[in-house]
């Protein structure tokens, strides 16, 4: 139940990611497994999450696939896009 969770998440956040940029740069969230994903942001876009969203992440920008929100990944995709734009 939980790896179905968790596979769901990775598609939504993509999915929103790809929706909301107009870009492919975020699909590779869908393809990786586990419980975590590293985005590859900047420590100072990390920093901006934390400080500008409330989002707290690891500084080398690995999330917690399994701690976002299933119904909420819009929000989400939306902050991330922010930092990186």
């Amino acid at each position: 139940e939980m790896r179905d969770h968790m596979l769901r998440n990775r598609e939504k956040l993509a999915a929103s990611m790809h929706k909301q940029s107009n870009s492919d740069e975020f699909d590779f969230i869908a393809e990786h497994r586990g419980m975590f994903s590293l985005l590859g942001l900047t420590r100072e876009q990390v920093e901006k999450l934390k400080d500008d969203h409330g989002i707290y992440i690891i500084d080398d920008s690995r999330v917690n696939i399994a701690g976002v929100p299933e119904d909420n990944t819009d929000a989400l995709a939306e902050a991330l896009i922010g930092v990186t734009r």
